[in-house]
């Protein structure tokens, strides 16, 4: 998803885009194995494959945390330095300009593919009305639009919401400065936890509920965390890799849980309370971990998942509209690793166009635009001081 660091912020960490690969790619290879299923659902497992091909849903877990470690950076160096916290204006416009041209062309292009394949297994369309929805962010909130057209649009009207959210816990993290950038992420913590235990007696509750920020708040929160532990940290060899031991011991392990939970029924009332978080607490530990490492794995920063990682945007929006189209045509094999072989090439190409010509070119645009206004704020405060 839509996670880069501020462009006023440190030199760009080339093993983070190795993260957003690895984060990219599981989701990718989890809905090729849902989108094979001759009945698409992700509560038809029968195999232990069919578990472990599920628990790759959990990319987009790693997709909140680094977005929680990599935008709340900007106000720990804030709050840590004694520094003015970051234009809210500015990361508006940066943030619109990361997600918003890229999405919009999604969505059009899933429309585009989608919209005469509606007797395709897992193409699910929203009546013709409410598609301006998706637009503005609110297909979480209509039960006609949840999870239709392309699904994992969902998950950016989570990241939407947090984005609006994130800059007022950002003032009030850099206004407590020490204490206020940790009770911060600890607040937001607090709430999502609080928000899903509400939640975990009730039934037949409409499935808007449980796609909503206060749902996936601990997500972030975790990784806001991260952000304040790796900020001016070093980590030599020897910790660097028991922080990615304990990081990967809590992701398989939150993986084989949420599995033997499944079995015993999708109302398990610990899995409704703490969802993934401990896998999202592990993935915090790895990004800790690759952030403040003197040296991260070489692996991460290796060309293709730089690469990977770089385009990982747009094969988050891209890879199921890609998946259906070609089932429609019948040219998806329907098993998982064919459907893998013949999918991620051509979502690789969509992906490469929409960062060549739609990514890129927004993203400067909208640098440049706050940059502009970066200048006049501070063309400003030294007019106003001046005069004092």
């Amino acid at each position: 998803m839509a996670s880069s660091a501020p462009s006023s912020g440190p030199p760009r960490q080339h093993a983070l885009d190795g993260l957003r690969a690895v984060a990219a790619i599981s989701v990718l290879v989890y809905h090729a194995w849902l989108y094979t299923l001759p009945t698409v659902s992700s509560g038809r497992k029968s195999t232990t494959s069919d578990y472990w091909w599920h628990e790759l849903r959990l990319g987009l877990v790693l997709f909140f945390v680094l977005s929680g470690f990599l935008l709340y950076g900007a106000w720990v160096r804030s709050a840590m330095g004694d520094k003015p916290g970051p234009s809210v204006r500015g990361y508006a416009i940066r943030r619109a300009g990361r997600i918003l041209p890229a999405y919009w062309l999604a969505i059009a292009g899933s429309i585009a593919l989608l919209w005469r394949s509606a007797d395709t297994p897992g193409v699910r369309l929203p009546d013709a009305g409410n598609l301006w929805l998706f637009g503005v962010f609110g297909q979480n909130f209509n039960e006609n639009t949840l999870l239709k057209l392309n699904p994992p649009s969902w998950t950016l009207a989570v990241e939407a919401t947090f984005y609006v959210l994130l800059p007022l816990a950002g003032v009030l993290a850099v206004k407590g400065r020490k204490v206020g950038v940790v009770l911060a992420p600890l607040v937001l913590l607090a709430v999502g936890v609080a928000y899903n235990y509400s939640l975990s007696d009730e039934t037949g509750l409409s499935p808007i509920v449980s796609k909503v920020l206060p749902a996936y708040l601990p997500y972030f929160a975790v990784g806001m965390l991260a952000a304040v532990l790796a900020y001016d940290r070093r980590l030599r060899k020897p910790a660097t890799y028991a922080l990615l031991g304990a990081g990967a011991v809590l992701v398989f392990g939150n993986a084989y849980w949420a599995g033997d939970a499944a079995t015993r029924g999708s109302h398990d009332q610990a899995l409704r309370i703490w969802r993934d978080l401990p896998a999202a607490t592990g993935f915090a530990l790895v990004l800790l971990a690759v952030a403040a490492a003197t040296q991260a794995p070489r692996w991460l920063s290796t060309k293709p998942m730089v690469k990977v990682g770089e385009l990982s945007y747009g094969i988050y929006l891209w890879h199921v509209p890609v998946m259906l189209f070609l089932r429609a045509q019948e040219l998806l094999p329907l098993f998982t690793t064919g459907a893998v072989a013949v999918a991620l090439p051509v979502t690789l190409l969509v992906a490469g166009a929409s960062w060549r010509w739609v990514e890129r070119p927004a993203q400067d645009a909208s640098r440049r635009i706050a940059a502009r206004g970066s200048a006049r704020r501070a063309q400003r405060l030294e007019t106003a001081a001046a005069r004092a």
